[in-house]
């Protein structure tokens, strides 16, 4: 199987830093009722090593999940297997969140390694 997104070298991989992707528009559909959607902001933060994601490869992968019948939660957990698969991270964080009517939020968080020092949630 081939990688869900392409990479780029990291040219400062000795230094611990973290990086942070807000994407405000993810959706992916009902696992239950493929023709609703969920709609969802993504958050990944990551302490990179030797790798970084290519950015228009990495937004065609989260865009692939429009099409595709999963929960949120499934979503979160396998964007953070693929991140770690792919990129090899010291430490990744993935948080979903969505507000529903009445006022309800769902947030639904995945992490995965050693979070560094310098990591802000």
């Amino acid at each position: 199987m081939s990688a869900p997104f392409k990479t780029i070298p990291n040219t400062r991989s000795l230094r611990t830093y973290t990086v942070t992707f807000t994407y405000a528009a993810f959706r992916c559909r009902y696992e239950m009722e493929p023709d609703k959607v969920n709609f969802a902001t993504l958050t990944l933060t990551y302490a990179p090593n030797a790798l970084l994601f290519d950015f228009p490869t990495f937004m065609d992968y989260l865009r692939s999940y429009e099409s595709e019948p999963t929960s949120l939660e499934s979503a979160a957990n396998r964007i953070l297997d693929d991140v770690f698969e792919v990129l090899q991270p010291i430490w990744a964080h993935v948080r979903l969140r969505t507000e529903r009517e009445h006022g309800v939020v769902i947030v639904i968080e995945a992490s995965q390694g050693d979070v560094p020092s310098v990591a802000r949630l």
